[in-house]
């Protein structure tokens, strides 16, 4: 074998076994012993060019690493956090250790803190805090100069603390290294550890070294970029938070601007409720004291209103904002807004403007009532004078009348509505809400409302009356009703009957019923205070009467005998000395002109009743 053959083995990267081969069969062919030794001088020379190869070729595997990791770590972006996983990742496939981990410098406080480790078992080791100068973390961070044991428990060269231990002894480590991260200063340690005892090679040592630089560099750029970040998503806050400021500045001026117009052309709350409903969104309305909708959002469907009426009345589950009208101590209602986002989402500016648009409606609305009380004065004072004529009240009447819009020539309904008397803080207010809507008049005397509203049905208008009353006013009314009138001198009389009717109705404890003269018969006759005898004639025998005037027949006189005598035509006959046939025809002429149930018993009484008042008239005129 000639010299050729190691070199050939070197070029081949052959096993180390082959060139002790090669030696044997060398030597075994030599010539003499100088040959002899110069063989082994060869194979000695060429394992240790062989080893040194190996190594540079191992460091160079190590640097080529080295430079994989660096590029990772210098084009990966994330946050601070996750680049220090990826440091002590790369750093365990650097070493092919059994775990690796990191831990962070507080200057401040003199510790090092653990923050990441890969290839744990255990959580012991989470924020462990390892004084300076303490295990091989602290004896790296306050001195920046990497340290490497074999056996940690064993050597002595460390100061050990219980904590710290613990945490190292869960994991089951024996041989560490740590080396220093540092930029301008030592701002941590990179370690890595095996569970096995053993030193860590000094390129082992040099390699984790050359990364942990990098790795701190790589640290302070993604601290710099996060910080960046975070500075640069606060200015993009700020400039936000200032756009979103003159926004509202501007939808602010806008509603102020808006709100002034309507006031100052004498708008109403209808036109504050569609502005303000512009300006929010979702659905708003206006309710008056007794939860009745005064103003809406045009189309709002009728459900979402009915369910804004409960809240208004303080039952609700924070789905709305409920907000008061007052003025001083005055209840003029509520304003209700469904904002078109969760109620919870509501901004400072929504709030602010909902609280502008209740001002609003506020002023408005005491405006209006305002108003209305004087009108509902005036109203008053005429119909005053209207229930107590005097010549100088119909001399003025036309001019009054046209003033206030009251038609005196079209047939009236007078009501008369009674409230026990702890209800009654409102009963002034609501009776002239009412005339008003039907262009009537109101007024209250002794505790009672009295309106006269347009009606050709009294009877139909004193339900109504009553029902609406009892709702707003939230206690029973009882409404007397009388008419229809269409002569102003008429309302005097027609105001006692009503009044009758009232007193009748309270006297059979039919409180927040409402009935006319005509629904009680004859028991408005007794019991009404200043009841007509002669009005209870007239509604009850008015068309036979004039018809006995009109026309000189006797349907009258055979009325009375037909019940003197028992209802029996034979013997009223008789007794008017004419055919029976002729006491049927007259009868027959009664039932035309009463109607078909004036001899039904409902009616017989009040028929027999207003005969005997007829007659006891005529005898004391007599």
């Amino acid at each position: 074998m000639n010299r050729r053959s190691f070199l050939q083995l070197l070029v081949d990267e052959a096993p180390l076994p082959h060139y002790d081969e090669v030696l044997h069969d060398a030597v075994a062919n030599a010539a003499s012993p100088a040959e002899v030794a110069d063989l082994h001088a060869e194979h000695t020379l060429a394992l240790q060019l062989r080893d040194t190869l190996e190594k540079r070729r191992s460091r160079q595997e190590q640097q080529r690493a080295l430079v994989e990791c660096a590029k990772e770590l210098a084009e990966d972006r994330s946050d601070p956090d996750t680049i220090l996983s990826l440091i002590v990742s790369q750093a365990q496939r650097l070493l092919g250790c059994d775990m690796a981990y990191l831990s962070l410098n507080d200057n401040a406080a003199r510790v090092t803190c653990m923050q990441v480790m890969v290839g744990a078992t255990s959580s012991a080791w989470r924020d462990v805090r390892i004084p300076f100068g303490i295990g091989i973390g602290g004896r790296v961070a306050a001195t920046g100069t990497p340290f490497s044991t074999p056996d940690y428990f064993s050597d002595e060269r460390l100061t050990h603390d219980p904590v710290v231990d613990a945490s190292v002894r869960a994991e089951r480590q024996l041989s560490i290294v740590g080396v220093p991260l540092r930029t301008s200063a030592v701002i941590g340690v990179l370690f890595a550890a095996n569970r096995t005892p053993g030193w860590f090679s000094h390129d082992a040592i040099a390699l984790l070294g050359s990364f942990a630089a990098l790795a701190a560099t790589a640290i302070e750029q993604a601290r710099s970029r996060y910080d960046r970040d975070q500075t640069l998503t606060a200015l993009r806050q700020a400039n936000e938070a200032l756009r979103q400021r003159t926004v509202d500045q501007e939808r602010a001026v806008a509603a102020h601007d808006q709100s002034m117009a309507i006031v100052l052309r004498g708008g109403g709350v209808q036109e504050v409720v569609t502005a303000a409903g512009d300006q929010l969104g979702g659905v708003l309305a206006i309710f008056d004291e007794f939860e009745t909708p005064v103003a809406w959002t045009p189309r709002a469907p009728e459900e979402v209103l009915k369910a804004m009426s409960v809240a208004a009345g303080g039952a609700h589950d924070g789905a709305y904002w409920v907000t008061g009208l007052v003025a001083g101590t005055e209840n003029l209602g509520t304003l209700v807004w469904e904002p078109p986002v969760a109620s919870t989402e509501v901004g400072d500016l929504d709030r602010r403007l909902l609280a502008r648009a209740a001002v609003v409606a506020s002023l408005l609305q005491l405006f209006s009532r305002n108003l209305a009380a004087a009108e509902a004065r005036v109203r008053g004072e005429l119909l005053d004078d209207l229930l107590t004529p005097t010549p100088r009240t119909y001399s003025s009447l036309a001019e009054r009348a046209l003033r206030i819009g009251y038609q005196p020539q079209k047939r009236h309904a007078v009501v008369v509505a009674h409230i026990r008397a702890e209800n009654r803080q409102s009963l002034a207010s609501v009776a002239s809400d009412l005339a008003a809507a039907s262009d009537g008049l109101s007024t209250v005397r002794d505790g009672q409302a009295i309106l006269v509203i347009p009606s050709d049905d009294p009877s139909l208008t004193g339900r109504r009356t009553a029902r609406s009353m009892t709702m707003r006013l939230g206690s029973p009314v009882t409404v007397g009703a009388a008419g229809p009138v269409d002569d102003p001198a008429d309302l005097p009389a027609a105001y006692a009957e009503a009044l009758a009717c009232a007193q009748a109705l309270l006297r059979l404890e039919r409180v927040g019923v409402a009935a006319t003269a005509a629904d009680l018969g004859y028991a408005g006759l007794l019991l009404g205070d200043g009841a007509s005898a002669v009005r209870f004639v007239a509604r009850t025998l008015g068309p036979v009467i004039r018809h006995d005037e009109q026309r000189s027949t006797a349907l009258m006189e055979t009325l009375e005998a037909y019940f003197a005598t028992g209802q029996s035509l034979v013997a009223s006959a008789k007794r008017l000395h004419i055919h029976p046939n002729t006491v049927t025809q007259r009868l027959d002429r009664v039932r035309r002109l009463l109607g078909m149930d004036w001899n039904s018993p409902d009616h017989t009484l009040e028929v027999q009743l207003a005969l005997r008042l007829h007659r006891l008239g005529r005898e004391l005129d007599d």
